[in-house]
């Protein structure tokens, strides 16, 4: 008689319901929106209203929290799934699928040699006379100069020095513009490299061409077929 009774005082005074009992379908707590700190909350709760002449095991708060622990992180996993699946198909990786073993035209100089002739293209200059290309091996040091044509044609450098092939590596590109007053301007030939990779970092895509050059993908001018 005295638990009926004290279970009927706890009804008529609005006490909350046992954690996971819920009247309504709509009472039943979103786990989207649900984090620790509101779980320890209706925990509280459920300890507070509970009934003193039968009170829940211990053990039953456990397997609550770990039924809950477990959830909680399902739903972030689920959370950055999606982040991940929103950046490749939305404007990812994705659209840049068929880029792979193509060859990439890109500023920049920076080139990948094997010990086979790189490619090269110079961006121009109108008032030029005569151009001239600066190549810097690996440690940054200048290792090749030579006139090249001032157009915008692909040209090439054999990565030969008096006769003798230089080591493999990432070199860079320069050209210089002259005309008959002198030096115009310096700046970086666009290269070409075979896209290997394709790499989603921090919700942006990058291109990993040979050399492990990164190329970001709005910087590309050209794209071939890999020779």
């Amino acid at each position: 008689m005295e638990t009926q009774a004290l279970a009927s005082q706890q009804s008529a005074s609005g006490a909350t319901p046992a954690l996971g009992v819920a009247k309504d379908p709509a009472d039943a707590p979103n786990l989207n929106g649900v984090d620790f700190q509101n779980f320890l909350t209706l925990l509280t709760a459920q300890l507070r209203n509970q009934d003193p002449l039968s009170p829940a095991d211990s053990t039953e708060f456990v397997a609550q929290l770990a039924s809950f622990s477990s959830v909680e992180q399902l739903v972030r996993a689920n959370g950055q799934l999606e982040t991940i699946a929103s950046a490749i198909t939305g404007g990812g990786i994705d659209q840049y699928a068929d880029w792979i073993g193509r060859s990439a035209e890109a500023p920049g100089g920076s080139v990948y040699f094997s010990g086979e002739p790189v490619r090269f293209r110079l961006t121009g200059e109108p008032s030029a006379t005569r151009a001239e290309a600066i190549i810097f091996g690996p440690s940054g040091n200048e290792v090749a100069r030579f006139d090249v044509a001032i157009g915008r044609e692909v040209q090439t450098w054999d990565g030969q020095v008096d006769g003798n092939a230089l080591e493999n590596g990432i070199y860079k590109v320069t050209a210089t513009y002259y005309n008959d007053e002198g030096l115009i301007r310096t700046d970086t030939a666009n290269t070409f490299g075979v896209v290997n990779e394709i790499r989603l970092d921090g919700g942006a895509a990058s291109l990993r061409l040979e050399g492990d050059i990164e190329v970001d993908p709005s910087d590309v001018v050209a794209l071939s077929a890999a020779l």
